[in-house]
């Protein structure tokens, strides 16, 4: 079969390899649809931890090809979205109700062979079936919109909040629509990309900021002195970090849902913590929210294709890939 893989670091190359075997327990999955997350340009160039070589893409919805020995109430033919995160469930995490912090946590897609491939073999417990009418494309987001209801529910919007995200990529732009599900009464966005702002308006955000022209930090405090209740930094950005910390509402809340690079450090004053009592929050994973995310991406509560903007086929990963976090693109799905 066709797969798109990292050998080591740094090299990304479609390759040929042996079609898995239908295992006891596990669902040969034909692929129909995956994404491609931050993270896969991560592993690719050695600022994430993986197992290489590797055949990324955790962000993946298919068809049962196959049904292994022991597996019951699946059959071939179905339509499943995949939740890559294998949980040990008896570690202290695992058993302490924290599960997304499991020890041993593997994945697919990066411990374990995922969906850039043909095929892939899903162990039963992390494949959830699926309406056949329903666009496998758009089952591929479940992953990154479960990822994104668990920072939105850390963060707390209540129905009339203002809240202001940092960066409207993919998660962004899911973010911006799960706030005003809550009831946001404003949403702002900060991205310096054109086109990326446009479709933000366009996905209800009340206004949007380039950086590059203004101040974030001033534009915001000149039409709400008392800044955002809740604030969300997507970018992944330590400087965005910081100008997030200049326009929280004393009382709120900062969400750091983007990934920073490890070596980054952030000053932040202990006492105006304290004074202001500001939360500063973390969201790791995503928890059971997989069967919520489908259920909304299902209702159409979600705009999926505002979302998943690009389509490749296996063979032009690589060009997927090159594409990826341009202005153009928000999620590219890589469809074997």
């Amino acid at each position: 079969m066709l797969v798109l893989q990292i050998p080591q670091i740094g090299q990304l190359a479609l390759v040929s390899l042996p079609k898995p075997e239908v295992r006891p327990g596990a669902l040969l999955v034909r692929v129909a649809a995956s994404g491609i997350c931050g993270t896969d340009p991560h592993i690719l160039h050695g600022l994430y931890p993986a197992n290489l070589p590797l055949v990324p893409g955790h962000e993946f919805a298919g068809v049962v090809e196959a049904v292994g020995d022991g597996v019951d109430g699946f059959t071939a033919g179905d339509h499943v979205a995949v939740d890559p995160n294998i949980l040990c469930g008896t570690c202290s995490f695992c058993r302490r109700g924290k599960s997304h912090l499991c020890k041993n946590l593997v994945a697919l897609g990066v411990n374990i062979p995922g969906g850039f491939a043909e095929f892939c073999s899903v162990p039963v417990a992390q494949a959830y079936q699926l309406p056949r009418d329903f666009p496998l494309a758009h089952a591929a987001l479940a992953e990154p919109v479960g990822c994104c209801l668990r920072g939105v529910d850390l963060a707390g919007i209540v129905s009339g909040d203002r809240v202001v995200i940092f960066g409207a990529g993919p998660m962004g732009a899911i973010i911006l629509q799960l706030a005003l599900i809550q009831g946001a009464s404003e949403v702002i966005v900060i991205d310096p990309q054109p086109g990326r702002r446009k479709r933000a308006e366009a996905l209800g955000a009340s206004w949007t900021i380039d950086p590059a022209r203004e101040s974030g930090a001033a534009a915001i405090r000149s039409r709400h002195p008392d800044g955002a209740e809740v604030v969300f930094d997507c970018s992944g950005n330590v400087e965005a970090v910081k100008v997030a910390m200049a326009i929280v509402m004393r009382g709120g809340t900062v969400m750091l849902y983007g990934v920073c690079h490890k070596d980054h450090d952030l000053v932040v004053n202990p006492f105006w913590i304290n004074d202001a009592e500001i939360t500063i929050r973390g969201s790791y994973n995503n928890p059971n929210t997989m069967s919520r995310a489908l259920d909304l991406l299902i209702s159409g509560r979600l705009n999926a294709d505002a979302v998943a903007t690009h389509r490749y086929p296996l063979n032009e990963g690589l060009e997927a890939f090159k594409a990826t976090g341009s202005d153009e693109c928000l999620k590219v799905l890589i469809e074997p």
